[in-house]
C-alpha cells in the first residue's frame, strides 16, 4: 500500500520527481513503453506510470533495482543528481 504524500517532507518530493524523470529518460531512450518496462520488471503498468508521474509514495529499493537492471543502467544512476 503506498504511503500518504503528506509524508514527505518539501525536500523528498523534488527526489522523488527527479527519480520518476530519469526512469522515463532512460526508458524513452531504450524504446520501451510503460508496458514493455512493465513486462520487464514484474512490476505493475500502473506503478511504472505512477514513479514516471511521481505519485508513487514508497517507492521501494526492489522496484530501482528492477527497473535500473531492466533499463540496463545501473541503480545509482537513478539516485544521482546533479
Amino acid at each position: 500500500m503506498p504511503l500518504n504524500k503528506n509524508l514527505y517532507t518539501k525536500d523528498e518530493n523534488p527526489f522523488l520527481k527527479n527519480i520518476g524523470f530519469k526512469i522515463q529518460f532512460f526508458r524513452k531512450q531504450k524504446g520501451l513503453s510503460q508496458n514493455e518496462l512493465a513486462e520487464k520488471t514484474n512490476l505493475s503498468y500502473t506503478t511504472i506510470s505512477h514513479i514516471e508521474s511521481t505519485t508513487a509514495y514508497g517507492l521501494s529499493i526492489i522496484a530501482i533495482y528492477r527497473i535500473a537492471k531492466a533499463l540496463d543502467v545501473d541503480p545509482s544512476q537513478l539516485l544521482i543528481f546533479k
